[in-house]
């Protein structure tokens, strides 16, 4: 049994949470870029369905695009005519209204482009895009090179995630040796950091279900269990010895 394996059984043993602290670093930093990928998978997904929409739109679906222009980047459809297209990961719509469709893989409003768990892109930042030719145009270079642009984005989704994930256990670290130091334990930053870069498992688990089924819920109780689980670290961490 390897030291990653020994470290992780660890989880369900609190009183071993100390122990940690002998875990090696590339075994930390390993399980942090695993719950990255973890907490980034719902995000690829949605990408990877993007791209295969698009693919499929230009493909198999040309015919069944509006003749839509854009005009002062706003989208204008003939007739004002709402238009949705079935493809096989979902749907893909050409409103005039103005908000996206949670339904939708894609959706083409008034004035923005709504991808599934990317940020709305506005029409004026798609300087290319006038009609339904040169969006064909654009989305047929796009798609010739779909494999390359999705190991972009989930190169930059997996990084974006690695930095934020290190960023919360090194504030969670930083907390926990502060309050341990004050409670005359034993306590050290780097043993906390890899002491809570374990802990987060559990936590994180939590909030990847609140990526999969959306709750209000899911993300204060995560926090309520890393806090308690810092907790019983810091309780069966050694006491500082005090001079006569």
């Amino acid at each position: 049994m390897n030291k990653y394996t020994i470290a992780l059984n660890r989880l369900l043993t609190p009183k071993k949470y100390p122990l940690y602290r002998t875990t090696p670093l590339r075994y930390v930093f390993l399980h942090l870029l695993l719950i990255s990928l973890l907490m980034s998978a719902p995000g690829l997904t949605n990408s990877y369905l993007s791209i295969s929409s698009f693919s499929q739109l230009v493909q198999e679906k040309e015919r069944d695009i509006p003749d839509f222009q854009m005009v002062d980047h706003q989208l204008e459809l003939p007739d004002d005519r709402e238009q949705t297209i079935p493809l096989k990961g979902g749907t893909i719509t050409f409103t005039e209204q103005r908000s996206g469709r949670s339904s939708d893989i894609v959706t083409f409003t008034k004035d923005k482009l709504y991808i599934q768990s990317i940020a709305p892109i506005t029409y004026s930042s798609l300087n290319m895009m006038d009609d339904k030719t040169s969006m064909i145009k654009q989305m047929k270079i796009y798609t010739q090179s779909s494999f390359f642009y999705f190991l972009l984005i989930a190169l930059v989704l997996i990084i974006v995630q690695l930095t934020i994930t290190i960023i919360k256990v090194s504030c969670v670290s930083l907390a926990a040796h502060g309050l341990a130091s004050i409670a005359r334990r034993k306590s050290r930053f780097m043993n906390w950091f890899k002491i809570t870069a374990f802990l987060l498992t559990v936590p994180a688990l939590v909030q990847y279900m609140n990526l999969l089924v959306p709750n209000a819920l899911f993300n204060p109780l995560s926090w309520c269990i890393m806090i308690l689980l810092v907790s019983i670290a810091g309780w069966y961490l050694p006491r500082k010895k005090t001079g006569k």
